[in-house]
Formats: structure tokens, C-alpha cells, sequence
């Protein structure tokens, strides 16, 4: 089919828009009545309007945490954040964007400035929330100034790519399948056909094990093997803390039952935390303060198995 054809050399050519390749395929979508693949390609040419809606490659884009603070009379900028301590699915939000923008959107995004990341600030009234997090760690003078999400631009182009490959990789199982068809009327008579390969290569094609039967939901989810307190003290040292301060932790860690539900820990080893977090501010542990909470926020939740 010379659509179809027409589709496959536009997408081939990565150097191209892919708003070409897409209003193609609406028309093909649209003359062969494919509902969902029609629905597809409108979210990608106008923008996602509902989350629910929203592709799975689009979701859950890391990002950094970056902001400005003051700390006693030093002011710090363009540092990263800590948010250890924070509400577990606050802290995703805070750490990961979805993106619901058109894919013309998408590209104009990645060619609108030269530097390799985009900034986007967070609001006033989360910040507030950040800072007393920051301030119970052990930091009770700290004010933040200002904190912004930091993403690459890559996690964009890997959207853009991912458009691309699922579109191609379904044009060309129905060239594959039905090249010998030369009317659209007569593609739309293989309308099951179809409707399986957009659901194989587009809707769900995101390397999800898939089972069609009645009870299709199947979870591979990674079991946590938790460390001992030897190994707690390894990877402690590891990372530079000093004895007595990996001390003063396996005192203390286990006087606490940690919220592992919402991944929380207790009052005392997130002040020990915040005791750690100041050490980087002082460059007494010689780690960046952005990566500080993180690092001992992952070995301890090791320990105890979270």
C-alpha cells in the first residue's frame, strides 16, 4: 500500500519530524476505523489530556533535584536536594515527570536551548515542605531558597524514540502481513488482524509480560534481601563514614520499627541522617550533599529490608 510505504520512509529517516509520519497514520487509522490506534496517534500529534491516558514510556521520567539554600551565613546554589525523610510516593513525584505534551512539543523542547538538560520549577508551597523536611533532619536554621526539577533532554529523545520504533515496527508487520493489498477497503476487512498488531506493537508494547487469559495479571516483583549489620557497617564505611558515626547507627537502629509501608524510618536515625547530611554541608564527609541523604537512605533501607 503506498500509505503505508509513504509512512515507513518518513519514519526511516530520523532527521525528519515525526508529525508527518503520525497525520499519515491518522489518515490510515482513520480510513480503516482502528479506534485504538486512532486514539494513539491523537494523544502523540495533540498531547495527552488525562493521565489515565497516558503511554507508559512517557511516565515515571527521572529527574534531579536542584536548588538554592542558606544554611547559617553560607548560602548554597545550584545543589542538589536531599529528600530522605520525605513520604515515599512524595518523594517519586518529586523525583520523576511525565510528559503529556505533543510530540511536536517534545521536539521543540529538546531544540530549544543548547544545554543538554531543561529546568522546571517546583512551587513555592512544596518547597516550604522540602525545607522542614531538610530543617527536621538536623538542619533547624536552614532556609531553602529555591528548588527545580532538572531533567535531560535524552529522557525526551527517548520518548521521541520510542514513538518512532513502535510506529515503524507496526508498519512494517503490516507490510510484512498485507503488502499484497493495494485498497484500504480491503485492509479494513482484516479489522481483527490489525487491531491485534497495534495492541502488540503499540499499546502494549513496552516489555510487559502479557497473558490473555481470564486472569491475566502477572507481577515479577524482585524479593529484597536484607543485609546484616556487619554488612550495614561495610557499606557504610564504603561510602566514607567515619567508625564512630557508623557506631553511633547499629546503637540506635534497632531501638526503631521503621513504617516500611510508606518507607519511613524513626525519629532517631533520621536525626542521625541529618547529622550526616551536615558532615557533607561541612566537608567533614567528603561526599556531595545531594547524594548524601540518598546514600544512606539506601543502605539502611537494605537493613532493614525495605
Amino acid at each position: 500500500m503506498e500509505l503505508v510505504s509513504q509512512i515507513i520512509n518518513d519514519l526511516v529517516d530520523d532527521q525528519k519530524s515525526l508529525n508527518s509520519a503520525l497525520l499519515k497514520t491518522k489518515v490510515l487509522a482513520s480510513r480503516i476505523q482502528n479506534v485504538e490506534l486512532l486514539d494513539w496517534v491523537n494523544g502523540e500529534l495533540s498531547g495527552y489530556k488525562n493521565y489515565a491516558d497516558l503511554p507508559i514510556y512517557r511516565k515515571n521520567i527521572f529527574n534531579d533535584l536542584k536548588g538554592s539554600y542558606m544554611n547559617g551565613s553560607m548560602k548554597y546554589t545550584n545543589i542538589q536536594i536531599p529528600t530522605a525523610g520525605l513520604d515515599k510516593e512524595f518523594e517519586d513525584r518529586l523525583r520523576s515527570i511525565e510528559f503529556m505534551d505533543s510530540i511536536t512539543g517534545l521536539e521543540k523542547l529538546i531544540n530549544s536551548e543548547k544545554s543538554s538538560t531543561l529546568t522546571s520549577p517546583i512551587r513555592a508551597e512544596i518547597t516550604a515542605l522540602i525545607e522542614e523536611n531538610f530543617q527536621n533532619m538536623g538542619n533547624p536554621y536552614l532556609q531553602v531558597i529555591s528548588v527545580y526539577r532538572v531533567i535531560s533532554k535524552n529522557s525526551i529523545v527517548e520518548i521521541i524514540n520510542n514513538v518512532r520504533n513502535k510506529l515503524l515496527d507496526f508498519m512494517l508487520e503490516i507490510d510484512g502481513k498485507f503488502g499484497d493489498i493495494t485498497e484500504i477497503k480491503d485492509l479494513r476487512m482484516k479489522k481483527e488482524e490489525v487491531s491485534s498488531i497495534v495492541n502488540n506493537m503499540i499499546i502494549n508494547g513496552d516489555g510487559n509480560v502479557l497473558n490473555n487469559g481470564d486472569k491475566a495479571h502477572i507481577k515479577n516483583l524482585p524479593k529484597i534481601k536484607k543485609i546484616t549489620k556487619e554488612q550495614l557497617s561495610k557499606e557504610l564505611k564504603k561510602i566514607g563514614l567515619e567508625t564512630e558515626d557508623i557506631d553511633e547507627l547499629t546503637e540506635i537502629i534497632d531501638d526503631e520499627i521503621p513504617d516500611i509501608t510508606s518507607n519511613k524510618f524513626g525519629l532517631n536515625v533520621n536525626k542521625w541522617i541529618g547529622k550526616m547530611i551536615n558532615k557533607a554541608v561541612d566537608g567533614s564527609w567528603n561526599v556531595s550533599i545531594g547524594a548524601a541523604g540518598s546514600l544512606l537512605a539506601e543502605v539502611i533501607k537494605k537493613y532493614y529490608g525495605m
